[in-house]
């Protein structure tokens, strides 16, 4: 049955995916249960990298800081005196913390959702990093307290992982390394479980008669969510998306034209919590489904550093200077400024798409992201069919600069 207020209130949805088969795995060269993962932002674990690592005074002589790749998909940790089951999920930058001793199952059982780059094999568990979707008045109590902490900002706790003589350890805070307990964690095979399985796909879900949301998923953990109404996309938000038991977590970075949305001090654009298939969606409560078409997602993959610089364009008569730097920091300038100018601190590309994070500008009707593909890509220039429609009008060909 079609039920349109799923959507009430923006992307801020609880929806579930279909079932895709059964988990892929790789094998590491560190004691753990087998694992998924084909991307990864941890530390490289090259000869430099490791060498760099170990001159951290905490790491044990002939220890080094544990990688992403070094950790198990599930595994046991404590804090406080209380365990925690630890999922790393596709290893995106995205990880759950369950408040459960125990692995034979996790329903019932409250989340807290964590953003991290693992940088030098640490995870910090705070106010600013994490934030708890749902609670669940059945949850281990002491358990349940200590998230709630963190998530609120009372409590803010690090947790260190190393490799020392191949098995991997963690100590909390400034306490000892201890050796991981992995553990295997009997899934579900109704719903998805992995989301590399979403990767290079589009699921496209008809929300009522005239409303369909589109979802395209990329490499590395990335989707783009379109809330497309008659055709016309109103509203998109785009970021990291992974999976944790049967759940699908979106987390995004860019939107457009929604508002930022707050949970505590964990900032984000919007949310979304999946239990979802390919042929439908549910809500969390699992009381109304929407029916979904899923294809292949065909793009060109386009790499980052083919557009990172300077580029110049002309519209309307005026003269535009497109800046994307290593930073992630953006600028966009009409006439040197006098005209336009409008910028960010981060921009990024999921597969051939180009997405720029809005912070500031001056021309009216501007939005708070702006998105599009990238053709024609070369050293001489590129076409960036963008969604900005304020005014001055934005190019949509660059070329490289004629430097004198």
């Amino acid at each position: 049955m079609k039920k349109s207020f799923l959507l009430a209130g923006g992307f801020s949805l609880a929806l579930f995916f279909a079932a895709c088969g059964d988990d892929s795995s790789s094998n590491g060269t560190v004691d753990q249960e087998t694992d998924v993962s084909s991307s990864s932002v941890g530390d490289s674990t090259d000869e430099s990298s490791s060498s760099k690592e170990q001159k951290d005074p905490s790491i044990p002589e002939g220890a080094r800081a544990a990688t992403l790749e070094d950790l198990n998909k599930h595994q046991i940790i404590e804090i406080k005196g209380e365990k925690f089951l630890l999922a790393t999920g596709s290893k995106v930058g995205i990880f759950g913390l369950w408040t459960t001793d125990s692995v034979e199952s996790i329903d019932g059982q409250e989340l807290l959702i964590v953003r991290s780059d693992f940088s030098n094999g640490k995870l910090k568990l705070d106010g600013k990093t994490s934030f708890m979707p749902f609670t669940h008045p059945n949850a281990a109590k002491e358990g349940a307290k200590i998230l709630e902490e963190i998530s609120q900002g009372k409590l803010s706790q690090e947790l260190a992982f190393i490799v020392e003589k191949k098995t991997l350890k963690y100590g909390v805070g400034k306490s000892d390394y201890q050796k991981v307990e992995p553990k295997g964690l009997i899934l579900p095979t109704t719903y998805v479980t992995d989301a590399n399985k979403l990767t290079d796909k589009q699921v496209v879900c008809e929300t009522s008669d005239d409303t369909t949301m589109v979802y395209s998923f990329y490499k590395g953990g990335r989707y783009i969510a379109e809330k497309v109404v008659k055709g016309d996309t109103i509203s998109w938000n785009a970021g990291y998306v992974d999976v944790f038991y049967n759940l699908t977590f979106m987390l995004s970075d860019f939107a457009g034209p929604q508002n930022v949305q707050k949970i505590g001090g964990f900032a984000y654009k919007s949310t979304q919590i999946f239990y979802a298939g390919l042929s439908k969606m549910t809500d969390i409560n699992k009381i109304a489904e929407i029916p979904c078409t899923a294809s292949e997602l065909k793009y060109t993959s386009v790499d980052e550093s083919k557009i990172m610089g300077v580029w110049v364009g002309k519209e309307d008569g005026e003269d535009w200077i497109f800046d994307l730097l290593e930073s992630r920091e953006w600028s966009m300038k009409a006439d040197d400024g006098a005209k336009e100018k409008k910028g960010g601190k981060n921009w990024a590309i999921y597969g051939n798409q180009l997405l720029l994070d809005v912070e500031y500008s001056s021309s009216k009707n501007a939005a708070l992201g702006i998105k599009g593909p990238l053709s024609k890509v070369s050293e001489k220039g590129f076409t960036y069919n963008h969604s900005d429609k304020g005014t001055p009008a934005v190019p949509k060909t660059w070329e490289q600069p004629d430097l004198q």
